[in-house]
């Protein structure tokens, strides 16, 4: 089962997913999104930063601005060093998030040493600073919050250094700083609306995903998912990394008589209730519950032996057989059947998701036919099947 982002919270302030899950899940996914981002911001912030090396020059001459040239060639350096870390980093998120923490102080720094060092253009430094805080706050890619204390702090920082001079006018100077308090505020509203956006996107692709790929009656996979990929995908993995996995296949006894008996809303509701249960007796995000049609669940258990699958339905059929489900004036109860295949992937590499589910469904069957609300299970080998 996986969590479902569909219906998750954004924070108002932080622009995030208030579900930390849910926010590393959608980070994962826009990885190579933000990757393309960094590279493309840090570039063109470098490329400009140097370009501004020319002012540097016509104020200061060459022989002085040299402090100042050699400052600003630190930033261009660490873009190229940061950027290569974060694509050999195993969380290119988080790597590229420091590396744009760092870039972006760094540039606000080394700027701070420019600046101290051409007082005479501090009005002109006011709209660079304004301008290089928006640029951090909405183009370059990192945690809103972070964005916003190095922006802020750092714009703070030049103001205070441009009262200290004090060599402009005092009406210049209280103009400067409201311009770049303004650029700070503007940049982190914008910054923000454009978090949630692109969050309230991917949630609405999620619910476009849900229902799609999930049953809308049990929440539960429905059977297109699992022929599209999610069987063939786990045997895969249990393949690779020669794991055991078992499956499950479950169908409720007697059925059609509650249906004729109470209606089909009541068979709806025990449904529901079964689903339920199975989800949560198995684990979360781990195990997979799919609703292979009517009344007849499968379910998933990677890196699960035969004798621990054995053991998960047992609890499931004792729970299950003990439940009794309110509707209008009666209580709904039936049991149900199950069948367990497992497989040993480090033995047997040659087993099919067809031939697993064939297993699996065949011992449901026999627990129908030996008495109903039973379990029953079997090894699955290469071209044989034995008893467990």
């Amino acid at each position: 089962m996986t969590s479902d982002p569909s219906t998750a919270a954004i924070a108002r302030l932080r622009g995030e997913f208030v579900c930390a899950a849910t926010e590393a899940g959608f980070l994962h996914e826009q990885a190579p999104t933000i990757l393309r981002d960094l590279r493309r911001a840090l570039i063109v912030c470098s490329l400009f930063y140097l370009m501004f090396s020319v002012a540097d020059v016509l104020a200061l001459g060459l022989p002085g601005a040299i402090p100042s040239l050699l400052a600003r060639a630190v930033v261009p350096v660490f873009a190229w060093a940061g950027l290569r870390h974060a694509r050999r980093a195993a969380t290119p998120v988080k790597a590229a998030y420091r590396v744009a923490s760092v870039f972006t102080l760094l540039g606000m720094l080394t700027y701070m040493f420019v600046a101290w060092r051409r007082p005479a253009d501090t009005l002109l430094h006011g709209t660079s600073v304004g301008l290089m805080a928006v640029v951090i706050l909405i183009f370059i890619p990192n945690r809103l919050r972070t964005s916003v204390a190095i922006a802020l702090s750092s714009s703070l920082v030049f103001v205070a250094l441009a009262w200290i001079q004090h060599l402009e006018t005092t009406r210049h100077l209280v103009s400067m700083t409201m311009l770049v308090l303004f650029a700070n505020a503007f940049g982190a509203v914008a910054a923000n609306r454009h978090a949630r956006l692109w969050r309230e996107q991917y949630r609405t692709r999620q619910v476009l995903t849900n229902l799609s790929v999930r049953d809308p009656l049990t929440g539960c996979y429905n059977r297109r998912h699992l022929n599209a990929a999610l069987l063939d995908g786990e045997i895969a993995r249990a393949r690779r990394y020669r794991l055991s996995l078992s499956l499950i296949m479950c169908d409720l006894d007697g059925f059609k008589a509650i249906n004729d008996t109470y209606g089909h809303h009541a068979g709806d509701e025990l449904l529901r209730r079964f689903a339920d249960l199975l989800q949560a007796m198995t684990r979360e995000s781990i195990d997979t519950v799919v609703r292979y049609g009517g009344e007849e669940f499968l379910i998933i258990l990677p890196e699960t032996r035969l004798d621990g699958a054995v053991e998960l339905a047992e609890r499931v059929r004792a729970a299950f057989a003990a439940e009794r489900i309110p509707y209008n004036d009666a209580a709904l109860a039936t049991t149900a059947s199950f069948g367990v295949a497992g497989a040993d992937f480090a033995a047997h590499q040659a087993i099919t998701p067809q031939s697993l589910i064939a297993v699996a469904d065949d011992l449901m069957y026999d627990a129908k036919r030996g008495g109903r609300n039973q379990v029953r299970a079997r090894q699955v080998e290469t071209g044989i099947a034995r008893v467990a």
